[in-house]
């Protein structure tokens, strides 16, 4: 079963981090997707009928029907249906917002893939339903769509997260901390020996449980949380890219810019201009 999870598959393309992708998946035997070295962001998949086979490498887990899989950063990570099955399913990769995540401390089945199973009906129900609702805004194109589908995935990831009784996986209260602290003061040019000694811990031992808990460097966070700060701004504002850049915490305009297209896959001038179009539809 390793064998035919880990080297049969070919190596796919990695999720350009940022975006919210998602979709719908009736995948017969022969379906396998291979990447070695993971992703940049979280995936989230509910299996509605069938098997599906996870491997980290080392290790291999059956997600069954009504059961959910929560791939972490960085978990390299192969997947497909095995033999004499069908295997359909609803997925989606995203970048979560900072509060949501104690969210995402869900048990772990193995390394890095973490999952969520349900106690009744009722919780099957609300969780596919709002999967699917999910699903159905990201697809549209409309101005309001992207919130109400970024408005389905929290709701979805708090269902999850109560199913799973989260409150006996919290982060660390020195974590919290750091995360209310970077998300308020974002402009701020924190380094993390700067952050660590907040906390009282060393710089290395700070570094370490911060990437453990939240799956990412702390300067990863601080980047995500700026670049979320200016695409408010963008919409919100008449500022210029260079302002917004400043106001976030980006000493260069051209830096910034880099940022946010790696990011978001268009430029900061793309996104401010593709928002006024949708605005006059």
């Amino acid at each position: 079963m390793t064998e035919f999870m880990s080297f049969s598959a070919t190596e796919n393309l990695t999720t350009i981090p940022g975006k919210l992708i998602s979709g719908h998946y009736r995948q017969s035997f022969g379906y396998k997707v291979k990447r070695s070295n993971g992703t940049k962001d979280y995936y989230l998949t509910l299996t509605l009928k069938g098997t599906g086979l996870f491997n980290n490498g080392k290790e291999t887990y059956a997600c069954q029907q009504d059961e959910v899989t929560l791939i972490t950063p960085g978990t390299p990570h192969f997947y497909g249906t095995p033999e004499n099955t069908l295997w359909e399913f609803y997925w989606c990769h995203f970048v979560p917002k900072e509060e949501w995540l104690p969210l995402l401390q869900l048990p772990e089945v193995i390394k890095g893939i973490r999952f969520a199973r349900f106690h009744s009906e009722n919780e099957s129900l609300q969780v596919t339903n709002s999967f699917y609702n999910l699903i159905q805004y990201n697809d549209e194109t409309d101005f309001y769509s992207e919130r109400f589908a970024i408005n389905a995935l929290e709701k979805l990831l708090l269902l999850l997260s109560k199913s799973a009784m989260q409150t006996e996986y919290p982060l660390d209260s020195r974590i919290v901390h750091t995360l209310a602290l970077i998300t308020q003061h974002y402009s701020q040019p924190y380094t993390v020996a700067e952050l660590a000694a907040v906390v009282n811990l060393s710089a290395s031992r700070f570094a370490h449980l911060f990437k453990k808990q939240t799956g990412e460097s702390v300067m990863d966070m601080l980047n995500k949380i700026r670049l979320r700060q200016a695409r408010k701004l963008i919409e919100t504002t008449s500022l210029t890219m260079a302002e917004i850049a400043e106001e976030v915490g980006f000493n260069h305009p051209f830096y910034f810019s880099r940022q946010f297209s790696a990011f978001y896959g268009t430029s900061p001038a793309l996104c401010r201009k593709r928002i006024q179009q949708l605005r006059m539809e």
